[in-house]
């Protein structure tokens, strides 16, 4: 790998703790190993360290929970390579967790934590599937003055000069999908493609539908009585035709944005900080 191992282990004994961190580095002397001890740290550490992790150890017995059902939260937003580290005798929990996607256990015996950087290398070891660079993720706003880009990112070089054009084009395509201003559209929350982008049969767009408060909404219809306002925020997700499986990622997808736009009150706060939720993103689709 050409980053630095980031690793996250999620272990509530700090002995054991310590023995796999630094079995770890000694195979990965550049490596990060970040380590929580319950299910609330992990998943806060994963959103805090933006999805961007090349791994994930669980114990399975934690103080309040246990690895497996941290490991089912794991994959409802992310496909990161998840290791289970169970006891003596717990065959039936290791089959339990690869049904749940797990990708490998690690059984607590002897010096097991000497087997960990093994099994880390070798659930790690994958090549994408796809070309990211080919891959982009536009943001989307609706008002009074129809579509207004907020950012758009990731557009391949290829296009780079007609930017404008590629985003103008997506816009149009979506602005006829849902309407403007036909507020009971909203009802729906959500709609996905693939659909066709006009003027480049060459690449396909998922979108995502979503309503946020607009201080700055200026069209009545959409006002709501506080006086705050409401719009429409449209993701469009783009890529290749040809990559026509992505769209078995986009329930994970729909998570991360689901988590994303919970915290958005204004279409002016998507610019700042879209940047986590496109690094969510393309982590989803590297990995499945």
């Amino acid at each position: 790998m050409v980053n630095p191992m980031r690793i996250l282990l999620c272990e509530d004994d700090e002995d054991i703790a310590f023995l796999i961190k630094i079995s770890l580095l000694k195979e990965f002397p550049e490596g990060e190993v970040h380590i929580t001890c319950t299910k609330e740290e992990t998943l806060k550490m994963l959103f805090d360290l933006n999805y961007d992790v090349d791994v994930i150890l669980l114990d399975y017995l934690l103080v309040n929970s246990t690895g497996l059902e941290v490991l089912e939260e794991i994959k409802k937003i992310t496909e990161i390579p998840v290791i289970i580290i169970t006891g003596q005798g717990s065959e039936e929990v290791a089959v339990k967790a690869m049904k749940l996607g797990a990708s490998d256990y690690i059984v607590k015996r002897g010096r097991f934590f000497n087997q960990i950087p093994k099994v880390v290398e070798k659930v790690t070891k994958f090549k994408p599937k796809y070309d990211l660079d080919k891959i982009f993720t536009a943001f989307y706003r609706f008002g009074y003055s129809g579509t207004e880009p907020i950012s758009v990112s990731k557009i391949p070089e290829e296009y780079e000069s007609k930017r404008e054009t590629v985003v103008l084009s997506l816009g149009v395509l979506l602005f006829t999908l849902f309407g403007m201003g036909e507020v009971e559209k909203l009802e729906t929350g959500s709609i996905s493609g693939p659909v066709r982008i006009p003027k480049m049969n060459q690449y396909s767009a998922t979108s995502f539908l979503y309503v946020v408060k607009d201080r700055n909404q200026k069209d009545p219809r959409l006002k709501d009585e506080t006086g705050g306002g409401t719009d429409y925020c449209i993701v469009a997700i783009g890529y290749p035709s040809e990559y026509s499986d992505l769209v078995y990622g986009l329930d994970k997808i729909k998570n991360v944005l689901n988590i994303f736009f919970e915290g958005i009150n204004d279409v002016s706060e998507i610019r700042e900080k879209s940047k986590n939720v496109e690094e969510q993103i393309y982590n989803i689709i590297r990995r499945f």
